[in-house]
């Protein structure tokens, strides 16, 4: 590099040489592979010269027509992405300029005078919580010099500062400076090639078989075809080749891309946005789904208030604290629901792990600039009237329709997004203990009662921490076992950052599922001295209660897999109903469903009657359960299905497994709530319940 900025690693060198190979063969197979075509056109066209001056008439005139259209239709085959048109369009952006936008300018100047790059093209506003750099064309950017675009989004303006926002756009100003961005340009058209002619070209081949319909050419157009999928083949093979290439270089621009930023801003605000960022993307999102999913009834006004409201909201119930106006969030939180240990290299991300990100930044060289804790949106001119735009475009552009009540107040949004999304008991209590564990005993009777432990030393980090390794280490060993029933997936692996060959999975599982086990054991007993808590604080009638609480969701969680094993077996039957399929083999799969149909029915009546659940269940429930039991659908009829009973029975398969989460989420609710009515009892919980609140903002 001219400038001072950090030189690009050994690591960059490498993947770059990688990936300009890469792009150099592909480039020159699809060149050869073009030349073989030309070659099809003269030399058929040659022959049918030949055919036609030994013989002229209308059979040799056909034949002729139809050899020399075989080079032709291939020859297109190979070139046709051309003339595909770019339906991309920047309508749901917002073009800004250093006129209307001075103060955004200015941290733009800032950064292009440290950064020696060039000043991007143009400048947008978008309503992502991310920024971006783009060329104007991706075409032209292979041959000549073009200019790179910057986009902000101002989701993630909203959600930071201006020194994080400084740390962001410097970021991006990193990959300005990157002239390995060229290489983007290959690999984009490069991707176009492969999609339009691999996998996106089944129409194309159908109208060459079967589009004039005369025999002689679709004769011909078969022979075509069998030219095409040899062609398809060898773009396929080099298209694994060139994809993994190029992500790892993306992976080492990102890294690269990040130390720019270190060097001109400062690590700190840097790992704080990075840190903020998933929350303040799920509050943005959460806030679009919440009008998407209210068929209708309400509209936004300033989806970006919205999303401040859900930051709020989501730092209330996962204690986040609130620095500068803003959510802070620590290294900790971010890590604490993911305990895995096993890492395997994704071949085809182009961002590297937010956590590896960290890593690399605390270890970068920066000039490490004052803090500036002013909050970003309040340097952005006219920022609520652009939120708004941005808001209308939003919608327009996922062809949300233009009904229902305006939300004009974020308080009414708020209160109206916590009655749709309300929490779980186990997210409230118990410091989240019970988010992703079932407290199931089977053998109470035989427990020893005692008081002496405290509830803070069953609820404490220690043992949630306990169960979020637990749910850690089962993915991980499923995983290991994928490993070990195929060993050439992968060459290498890391666990707990020891390096693995692939061969020593097998091993590892073996260990790793001894620990699971001795995890299973530790959370099993403080399972027993938490009913043991419990029970010593009730009195006579409530201990009664509690028994057969806990019994009750043991039974239940017992039930429960055996009744999703049954519904899913039958949901498999159902699957020759979505698609389009001869007469009779709709009659023969109809003919299998309705004898499955009839042992799910006989399941459904003892759900109803017999099992643990029929407690749980409404009159509504039950009702809808017989009224399924005494059908007798037939489904389909002559020619046609009988869309009625068709729809009727995909509406009961998604309600029935919906009642059945519901009847379980219930059932351990219930449990959890009686333990913290005891809790009470003896004034141990405050009335408001929030003892320790606990929730994912990333289920919303």
């Amino acid at each position: 590099m001219t400038n001072n900025l950090p030189p690009i690693s050994r690591a960059y060198q490498s993947k770059l040489i990688s990936a300009i190979v890469s792009i150099l063969v592909f480039f020159t197979v699809y060149f050869v592979l073009i030349l073989i075509s030309l070659g099809l056109i003269f030399l058929l066209g040659y022959a049918a010269v030949k055919i036609i001056a030994l013989h002229a008439n209308y059979l040799t005139v056909l034949l002729a027509l139809g050899l020399f259209s075989v080079g032709l239709v291939v020859f297109y085959f190979l070139i046709k992405f051309i003339f595909i048109k770019n339906n991309y369009s920047t309508r749901h952006l917002i073009e800004v300029n250093r006129k209307n936008q001075p103060e955004l300018f200015a941290i733009i100047d800032e950064i292009v005078a440290e950064t020696k790059v060039k000043m991007p093209g143009k400048v947008f506003f978008s309503p992502e919580v991310n920024a971006s750099v783009s060329y104007n064309s991706l075409f032209w950017s292979m041959f000549l010099p073009v200019k790179k675009n910057l986009t902000i989004g101002i989701g993630l303006v909203n959600s930071c500062t201006v020194g994080e926002l400084k740390s962001v756009l410097a970021h991006e100003f990193g990959h300005f400076s990157q002239r390995s961005m060229k290489i983007g340009g290959y690999v984009n058209q490069a991707e176009k090639i492969i999609f339009d002619t691999v996998y996106n070209n089944n129409d194309y081949e159908q109208t060459i078989k079967h589009g004039s319909g005369h025999w002689a050419f679709q004769l011909t157009g078969m022979i075509s075809v069998g030219f095409i999928n040899a062609f398809k083949y060898i773009l396929k093979f080099f298209s694994d080749f060139i994809f993994k290439n190029n992500a790892s270089l993306r992976r080492e621009m990102e890294f690269h891309a990040d130390a720019v930023a270190t060097y001109v801003t400062n690590p700190e605000e840097q790992i704080s946005s990075l840190l903020r960022l998933e929350l303040s993307s799920t509050a943005f999102e959460s806030a679009f789904s919440f009008y998407t999913q209210s068929e209708g009834k309400y509209l936004p006004e300033n989806l970006f208030d919205n999303q401040t409201a859900l930051m709020k909201v989501f730092s209330e119930r996962n204690n986040h604290v609130y620095e500068n106006d803003l959510p802070k969030i620590t290294e900790d939180e971010l890590t604490r629901f993911n305990r895995t240990k096993l890492e395997i290299e994704d071949q085809w991300a182009s961002h590297p792990e937010t956590t590896r990100r960290i890593e690399m930044i605390r270890k970068n060289e920066t000039k490490n600039r004052p803090k500036n804790n002013n909050l970003a949106k309040n340097i952005i001119r006219g920022f609520d009237e652009i939120g708004k735009a941005l808001t209308s475009k939003y919608l327009t552009l996922y062809e949300v329709k233009n009904v229902g009540e305006t939300i004009h107040n974020n308080e009414l949004f708020a209160e109206l997004y916590k009655k749709k999304y309300p929490l779980h008991m186990m997210s409230i209590y118990n410091n989240g203990y019970y988010e992703r564990h079932n407290p199931v005993l089977e053998n109470i009777e035989g427990l020893q009662i005692t008081s002496e432990v405290s509830s803070e030393k069953l609820f404490s980090d220690a043992m949630v921490s306990l169960v979020y390794e637990k749910t850690g280490l089962e993915n991980d060993l499923s995983i290991l076992k994928e490993i070990v029933a195929n060993p050439k997936v992968v060459k290498t692996f890391k666990y707990d950052g020891v390096l693995y060959p692939s061969k020593d999975a097998r091993i590892l599982t073996s260990r790793l599922t001894k620990k699971l086990e001795e995890m299973k054991l530790a959370l099993s007993d403080n399972d027993k001295q938490i009913f043991s808590y419990y029970y010593s604080l009730a009195t006579d009638a409530d201990k009664e209660i509690l028994k057969n609480t806990y019994l009750t969701f043991a039974s239940i969680n017992r039930e429960y897999d055996m009744y999703e094993n049954v519904l899913n077996h039958f949901a498999e039957g159902l699957a020759f109903m979505t698609v389009t399929l001869p007469v009779e083999e709709i009659r023969k799969k109809r003919s299998i469903l309705l004898k499955k149909e009839k042992a799910f029915k006989d399941v459904l009546k003892k759900f109803n009657e017999e099992s643990s659940y029929k407690d749980f269940l409404t009159s509504e429930n039950k009702k809808l359960i017989i009224d399924f039991i005494d059908s007798e659908y037939i489904y389909f009829n002559h020619d046609k299905y009988i869309m009625k009973e068709v729809e009727s029975l995909f509406s009961f398969v998604g309600e029935y497994r919906n009642l059945l989460n519901k009847a379980y989420i219930f059932s351990k609710e219930q449990l959890i709530g009686f333990q913290v009515k005891l809790e009470k009892s003896v004034n141990r919980l405050p009335e408001n319940g929030k003892f320790w609140q606990e929730d994912l903002y990333h289920q919303y």
